[in-house]
């Protein structure tokens, strides 16, 4: 659990930092406060600061001085500074320092929020603040579409970031030994760097990221230097590489990235070569639609209710039209489903493939439904073995966030922790190290992959769809939906039912 300290001469500042955020929904036990930079050095003489979060003006010590003197006193702790428009020119210094992130004030509460989960993730996972940290923050949450044009704009002048480029592509490289991957990812980058503007960060599944940026790119043609670079260096079968589709606004480099990410994901792990391409419906709304009922399946908890939706989803595929490609499409849902439950499992696609999907599926009607069904079993004892490797406080906070938006009850970490008698930062804290996401990032997925089954039915209006999945507000649901797809609910809709 962690400790943070909030310093700014305003008293009105603090009261929003403090308000703005479910501080314990993060896991933070302790929350300190200080109004200038003297009163926050005394701070560190009584507790271990996880992370500061400093304005710049103050009097008697200035935020840059207190990150001075805290780097001396604790080089561990974690920094983020609250400027004013018009203080850029300390940024650069700030950047010196080891800062990772600076907010502009006034202080907008979703932003506060994601930075803070951002600093946090670093924290858990022991990256230390250096000279990259804010410009990898940057990408990174560029890459997810998780930064506003504005704020991204005003990054990018300061961290040298090109947004003027025609069009942008994310490339992805992920180990397939227990080896370095810097000679693979120095030899990319430089092979790159001739033609394009090209940035690398480490994403959260420890992949590296390229974003590359110029006049007239293709994903063929990068593909091609990607993996000549790779084999130059001797990556070949020890490093797999995916590109996504380039993109003519920076806006819309999650999509790229996302293609990419899905390639690595859903890859077939007997596939010996080394550049991976996503499966022609693996970011399609048909895929995410599929993946979706496999979902409730697998967490409904009720046995005789789960084998009848595996018998009336074998059905639909089977009247539907089945190929070969309708058990591949299949079985890279099941992977999808549980590679996003259960990040931390590094074998899971190899797994299903291993134990749960048949050679070669058969041609005659009842001998796939027999086979789908037979899948389903496996895959069921993959998901439920992977389950219960969690705690078992985690695995109910699961099932209730899931209960509830299928219900569409009202749900929230503080009503669960009053209801069962838990520490709410505790909570937070073990369901963040167990799977991957805070409490709300979860509760915000699980309310977008409901809503997208709801779409299916042409009836069902948007609004009502948001009310379903727990939203208050339809114009909130739009927008979050537009962050975590891409496109507004509507559109999507469009595309989905042309399947």
């Amino acid at each position: 659990m962690y400790t943070i300290l909030l310093v700014d001469d305003e008293e009105s500042v603090l009261e929003v930092l403090r308000s703005s955020v479910n501080w314990q929904e993060l896991g933070v036990e302790t929350l300190l406060t200080a109004s200038d930079g003297i009163m926050a050095l005394e701070q560190f003489e009584h507790a271990s600061i996880d992370l500061l979060i400093a304005d710049i003006r103050m009097p008697r010590m200035d935020g840059l001085t207190l990150i001075r003197r805290v780097r001396e006193l604790s080089p561990e702790t974690h920094c983020i500074l609250l400027t004013a428009y018009g203080e850029f020119e300390y940024a650069k210094e700030a950047i010196s320092l080891g800062v990772e992130n600076y907010l502009l004030k006034p202080i907008i509460r979703d932003e506060i929020e994601m930075n803070v989960q951002n600093a946090l993730n670093n924290i858990y996972q022991k990256r230390h603040s250096s000279d990259q940290l804010l410009l990898e923050n940057t990408l990174r949450r560029w890459s997810q579409g998780n930064i506003g044009s504005e704020e991204l704009s005003d990054r990018a002048v300061v961290l040298g970031i090109n947004l003027y480029r025609a069009s942008y592509c994310a490339v992805c490289m992920v180990k397939k030994n227990k080896i370095s991957m810097k000679p693979f990812r120095d030899a990319c980058m430089e092979a790159l760097a001739g033609s394009f503007d090209v940035n690398g960060f480490w994403d959260e599944k420890e992949r590296y990221v390229m974003i590359v940026g110029g006049r007239e790119l293709s994903a063929e043609s990068l593909t091609e230097q990607v993996w000549q670079a790779v084999k130059a260096a001797g990556g070949e079968g020890n490093v797999a590489v995916a590109i996504g589709a380039p993109v003519s606004e920076p806006e819309a480099l999650h999509l790229s990235y996302q293609i990419a990410v899905d390639a690595i994901e859903l890859s077939d792990p007997q596939d010996s070569s080394g550049v991976l391409s996503a499966p022609a419906d693996s970011s399609g709304f048909q895929s995410d639609l599929l993946s979706g009922e496999v979902q409730i399946l697998l967490f409904e908890k009720e046995e005789e209710i789960r084998i009848n939706g595996y018998r009336h989803l074998a059905m639909k595929m089977c009247r539907q039209g089945w190929s070969e490609e309708s058990g591949r499409r299949l079985v890279r849902a099941c992977i999808q489903v549980l590679v996003k439950e259960f990040p931390g499992q590094k074998d899971l696609p190899e797994r299903i493939y291993r134990e749960a999907a048949p050679g070669k599926w058969p041609e005659e009607a009842e001998a796939v439904k027999s086979e789908i069904l037979s899948l389903f079993h496996k895959v069921h004892g993959i998901f439920k073995e992977c389950l219960e490797q969690r705690s078992p406080i985690v695995q109910r906070t699961i099932y209730y966030i899931r209960d509830g938006v299928f219900n569409g009850e009202g749900i929230s970490l503080k009503d669960f922790c009053t209801r069962f008698g838990m520490n709410p930062s505790y909570l937070g804290h073990i369901f963040k190290t167990e799977t991957g996401l805070f409490f709300n990032d979860y509760l915000m997925r699980c309310r977008i992959e409901r809503s997208i089954v709801l779409l299916r039915n042409p009836n069902r209006k948007i609004k009502d769809i948001a009310e379903d999945v727990g939203f208050a507000y339809a114009s909130y649901y739009i927008k979050c939906f537009r962050s975590y797809k891409g496109i507004s609910p509507t559109m999507y809709r469009q595309e989905l039912l042309k399947g």
